[in-house]
């Protein structure tokens, strides 16, 4: 019998939430995005693509990347 154990390190030892944010910031700042810690509470609990889409929607440039853009 094979035993498996899963353990979310989030929260508990490290609370990564500000690194997130500051990587978001970090990227949104390279195409001339600017948002807050406000608007970064938006983006708690959705996936990296959803996250980027809502960034750019919220910089006014939701139509002027390709999808492989976005995912690269």
């Amino acid at each position: 019998m094979k035993r498996v154990m899963i353990f979310d390190l989030h929260g508990v030892i490290v609370y990564t939430a500000f690194y997130h944010f500051k990587a978001w910031q970090y990227l949104a700042k390279q195409i001339d995005i600017d948002f807050d810690v406000t608007f970064n509470e938006t983006l708690k609990g959705i996936s990296r693509i959803e996250s980027l889409e809502k960034i750019l929607l919220y910089g006014n440039k939701a139509d002027v990347f390709s999808v492989a853009e976005k995912m690269r």
